[in-house]
């Protein structure tokens, strides 16, 4: 699917992700129908309110036919199969409000009301039924009301959970009539014999129902029909399809009324905004406030408010602050306030909750915040530079202007005239940066990463009425280069709070009863008193999801034994692979992808290619990623599977805005750019020429992997994003050069409205690289030139390169041939190649007479 980004001033729009209910195997033809013709119609329009529509689809069918089991998929399965019924009671809740329900003759397994419940009294799940397992697990982790309703089906407590705990009026039932069950319900007369006959035929394959089934299935029925919730009936398909289209027609516009968004418009610069702003709200949902967190943002709010010099011999300041905050004091004058401290110690946290509540308490200051690891691709400086300058002429003139792909205002591609256009544009008001997470900054092109950090390229004076919040790790090379300049104050976050504030902490992470019990086993915390934020965090959330596989008190105090945050992350990786992962016989023959002993298979691979991934991967992406990498079959990791996976770390691999995955914390990138990849230089910040290094390898195989998977998709933002950055990557300076060369690419990108500097940055960075390997641009682009001259771009089809990307030049007039022509004049030209560009001119202009002369 096309995902696209929001316009410049919009809000963030959530995605509209409904849950489907219905029983196991009795609306299979129903999911098939509604996903393969309505919703992707539905998905279309919310695409063109600047979000997405994906339908939450847990086909455990799909995990039953893959019976017989092979060995090593036995234990993930047992485990799964427990947790069946607080999975979906998660899913439910997050999807919450949106929920659609299927109902027809069948109620599902339950507990018939003369069973004995005694799995209280249970020492082994193993010796109970399958459904006193999924009662057991779900009482014990958040869904203690299950109990209340033991002889409940599946679909009934999804149904409770979704409108009868909680209210919504996004949510819609659909009743298969037909059946003799709904027809005595409603009370109508006998429906004609021959409708009656093609019923009978459709339920064929239904199992029979017992009375018990029958009654329950119309009670709960009756349940919904009395509480006023929307039902609606259908007989097929088609039916079906109309009614679903239209009430989430309504859903849309009644939520995002209408508001356009054209697909040649390049609408980075406003989504990355809303990256930014949604950052800060989930950031603002985990905040737990502090007298430490209070006093820091006093000690900001003046900063940015004015410049008064915070007296180290205050009385108020001494008694205050001396406990959490290090002031280093300068002379007079500061315009730079720099935030350090351990990585984990919340700074990212506490800068964003400080950002929203200034915001609050001053809405006419302008305050501009960008949080380096908001996204995958947020990191590089010249970006975020361009970020600033938007925004504030954003705010200081209105409107953004549109521009070309190749306009005038070129010199914002060089660095250094990007800086100074930076100075000018904070010079013109009084404005206040923050900027969180500088250890992450990367140079992209024209400035070496080392320079990027050290913040050399930064002039030594700034306006004086700018004011640039920081924050580091305080072992980077910008806290030490930043120190040494004379207008720095350094601010050192150097407590973790007291017992109070962790245990607040452990708790809001922590979702499931009794939270109190697991603090005050003083066994277990006493010996570590100095937790960070960040490891009380990653302890809660995993506290909530090994219980179900493993002790939790065995886990927690190995968790506890090790000393950083990466040594904690090796062992949850090995958790996480060791639970809910498993490797097809295709991948174990594979050795050159083969990880550290132990840590392979799917759910290794998959965070691998999210870690390669230039923007992130979405879900559906990254499910077809893995059948390509020979996930079949039995072996297949199924939408239910992929869901247990993603429940369990939900707040450490987060969806962007436009449905894309990435890692919130970046130590958990490093991790798996350390543990399962192998390698040493980030993947962000090694060029296409480590794959040399032996240890580099398997970093090489995946960016492989993903080259070809997006050489085969058709939505031309995805494939910009990713099929050319891998290209470089691995090395492949042909097929580079052939994307961007190809009449397709170059029609699409000739035809952007307001490129932002990411799309023309990249653009000119991938000619750069091909000019080091030794291509000629020129040349390749005469060939191309040639090429759609003679009408040959419908051969390209025959490419196995961008193939349907390809097929859109099928069609191509004289006008459109002009159009490119110029614009690869244009690009020439700026790339210094004078004489071919004024070639390319000339002929334009002979093109475009001939049209004339013919019209006439």
């Amino acid at each position: 699917m096309e995902r696209y980004d929001s316009r410049l001033g919009l809000k963030y729009h959530k995605p509209i992700c409904p849950y489907i209910c219905s029983t196991m195997n009795d609306f299979q033809e129903e999911r098939d129908f509604l996903a393969n013709h309505v919703f992707p119609q539905l998905n279309e329009l919310c695409n063109s309110r600047g979000t997405y529509f994906k339908a939450v689809d847990l086909r455990w069918s799909a995990v039953k036919s893959m019976k017989p089991f092979p060995d090593n998929l036995f234990r993930q399965y047992s485990c799964l199969h427990s947790q069946h019924l607080k999975l979906c009671l998660d899913y439910v809740n997050n999807c919450f409000p949106f929920f659609i329900c299927l109902l027809g003759q069948t109620y599902g397994e339950f507990l018939s009301e003369y069973t004995p419940f005694l799995f209280s009294k249970a020492t082994d799940l193993a010796s109970l039924s399958g459904e006193e397992q999924n009662l057991y697990v779900a009482a014990k982790n958040g869904y203690p009301w299950v109990l209340e309703t033991p002889n409940c089906s599946l679909i009934e407590f999804e149904i409770i959970q979704a409108a009868f705990r909680r209210e919504s009026q996004f949510q819609y039932f659909y009743f298969r009539t037909g059946t003799t069950l709904l027809r005595s319900f409603e009370e109508v007369e006998e429906e004609e014999e021959e409708e009656e006959e093609e019923e009978e035929e459709r339920l064929a394959s239904v199992p029979l129902v017992d009375e018990e089934e029958k009654l329950k299935i119309g009670k709960l029925k009756a349940k919904i029909i009395s509480k006023g919730l929307p039902v609606r009936f259908y007989k097929e398909l088609h039916e079906l399809g109309e009614l679903v289209l239209k009430d989430w027609l309504v859903v849309i516009e009644k939520l995002y009324p209408c508001c356009v968004i054209t697909e040649n418009t390049d609408y980075k610069h406003s989504f990355e905004r809303l990256y930014h702003d949604e950052f800060i709200q989930k950031c603002k949902q985990v905040f737990v406030i502090s007298k430490e967190a209070n006093r820091t943002f006093d000690v900001l709010e003046k900063f940015a408010l004015k410049d008064v010099e915070l007296d180290p011999n205050s009385s108020a300041l001494t008694s205050s602050l001396d406990s959490v905050l290090r002031i280093n004091s300068f002379p007079t004058y500061k315009s730079i306030l720099l935030l350090t401290g351990e990585r984990g110690c919340g700074k990212s946290t506490l800068i964003a909750n400080w950002v929203n509540s200034f915001r609050s308490k001053y809405p006419n200051i302008l305050m501009i915040p960008y949080f380096v690891g908001s996204t995958s691709e947020s990191s590089d400086i010249m970006s975020v530079i361009h970020y600033f300058i938007t925004e504030l002429q954003h705010k200081n003139h209105g409107a953004h202007l549109e521009m070309d792909f190749l306009s005038e205002d070129l010199n914002v591609l060089v660095f250094s005239l990007l800086v100074e256009v930076f100075i000018a544009s904070i010079s013109l008001k009084p404005c206040i940066l923050v900027l969180d997470g500088i250890e992450e900054l990367i140079g992209l092109y024209g400035i070496s990463g080392q320079k990027v950090k050290d913040f050399s390229w930064l002039p030594n004076s700034l306006p004086p009425h700018c004011k640039f919040i920081l924050s580091t790790v305080s072992s980077s090379l910008s806290f030490k280069s930043l120190c040494t300049r004379s207008d720095v104050r350094t601010i050192d976050l150097s407590s973790m709070g007291d017992e109070d504030t962790k245990l607040s902490i452990f708790k809001q992470h922590l979702s499931m009863p009794n939270q109190d019990f697991f603090w005050q086993d003083n066994q277990i915390w006493r010996k570590k008193p100095n937790l960070s934020p960040l490891k009380l965090t990653i302890l809660a959330r995993e506290l909530s999801e090994c219980r179900i596989y493993r002790n939790e008190f065995q886990c927690i105090r190995e968790y506890l034994e090790v000393a950083s945050i990466q040594e904690l992350w090796e062992l949850i990786l090995k958790r996480w692979i060791e639970d809910y992962s498993w490797t097809s016989n295709e991948k174990k023959t594979n050795s050159s992808t083969v990880a550290t002993e132990g840590l392979h298979g799917w759910l290794s691979d998959a965070l691998c290619l999210l870690c390669v991934a230039h923007c992130g991967l979405a879900e559906d992406e990254l499910l077809h990623l893995l059948e390509l990498l020979g996930y079949r079959h039995h072996y297949r990791v199924t939408t239910v599977h992929w869901a247990a996976f993603r429940n369990a770390t939900k707040y450490w691999i987060q969806e962007k805005p436009n449905g894309l995955l990435y890692f919130q914390h970046q130590s958990l990138r490093h991790a798996v750019e350390h543990q399962l990849l192998g390698v040493i230089t980030p993947v962000r910040e090694s060029n296409p020429y480590t794959f040399l290094n032996p240890t580099n390898q398997k970093k090489k195989y995946f960016h492989q992997i993903l080259m070809r998977f997006f050489q085969r998709q058709t939505g031309f933002w995805r494939v910009y994003q990713e099929l050319p950055w891998h290209l470089k990557m691995s090395s492949c300076w042909s097929g580079l050069c052939s994307f961007l060369t190809s009449p397709s690419i170059t029609d699409f990108i000739s035809k952007i409205k307001s490129p932002s500097l990411w799309t023309r940055l990249h653009f000119i960075h991938y000619w750069n690289i091909l000019s080091e390997a030794g291509y000629d641009a020129s040349a390749a682009y005469m060939l191309s030139v040639e090429k759609i001259k003679a009408d040959e771009c419908h051969k390209m089809k025959r490419r196995c390169t961008l193939s349907v990307l390809e097929c859109r030049l099928l069609q191509i007039n004289d006008t459109d041939k002009c159009r490119l022509i110029l614009f690869i004049g244009s690009f020439l030209k700026h790339m210094g190649k004078t004489n071919e560009a004024e070639e390319l001119f000339l002929s334009a202009e002979d093109m475009l007479m001939q049209v004339g002369c013919w019209k006439h």
